[in-house]
């Protein structure tokens, strides 16, 4: 699942992105949504990640918490 895509199904922002993901600040996580130069592509990684928690929260309910 695309990282923006989890944001938007969990209503969350881009630092709660940033936190459950593992990220220090959510400069990263902005990227993956702008267009143009400074555009950043998500790794493999981070699509997994967001898999999985998509999974947990969907059986267990949302939680913002720093998974690392």
């Amino acid at each position: 699942m695309h990282p923006i895509e989890f944001k938007k199904k969990w209503q969350l922002t881009y630092n709660d992105l940033a936190l459950v993901l593992g990220y220090e600040n959510d400069y990263t996580v902005r990227c993956w949504a702008i267009k143009g130069g400074h555009k950043r592509n998500p790794s493999k990684v981070v699509y997994v990640a967001c898999r999985l928690l998509d999974e947990k929260w969907s059986a267990e309910g949302k939680v913002i918490d720093c998974y690392l």
